[in-house]
């Protein structure tokens, strides 16, 4: 979750980062735990505009990746849309190849939308083990939008 995962992904003006409450999401048997959002100060993250978030957290998933790819969706007006700015090779945010029943560390750093009206939402994370290959793990947070 990230973010979900994500996405995710986060802005609240404090000066660490706690534990997000995230849930697992899609149909993959792999799993997204121990995120921190930073900054973050509550379970519902709120985001405020043009402010770098950095999301970090573990990935385990039941097989081997050596070319991932990752998706960061934040729901608008009741859909999915994907998050723009950040790059669709997981790689450039965890250690290649992914390990399988592993721990699998991440960090994703991304400056939050200005665009965005100020409203409640959801951040989804997904992982998939290559470009359309199988999605390897799923997480969704809830958040907020603030102005």
């Amino acid at each position: 979750m990230i973010r979900t995962i994500v996405a995710l992904c986060f802005v609240f003006a404090v000066a660490s980062a706690r534990t997000t409450k995230i849930i697992q999401c899609g149909d993959s048997a792999g799993k997204v735990t121990n995120v921190d959002v930073n900054p973050c100060d509550s379970d519902v993250c709120t985001f405020k505009p043009n402010t770098e978030v950095t999301v970090t957290g573990e990935l385990t998933t039941a097989s081997t990746a050596a070319n991932p790819t990752l998706s960061v969706q934040v729901e608008v007006a009741g859909v999915f849309i994907e998050y723009p700015g950040i790059s669709k090779n997981a790689c450039d945010y965890l250690a290649c190849p992914l390990k399988a029943d592993a721990p699998n560390k991440f960090t994703i750093k991304i400056t939050t939308l200005d665009w965005l009206p100020p409203m409640e939402s959801k951040m989804q994370f997904h992982v998939y083990e290559s470009e359309g290959g199988a999605e390897l793990a799923c997480a969704q947070a809830d958040i907020a939008i603030a102005k």
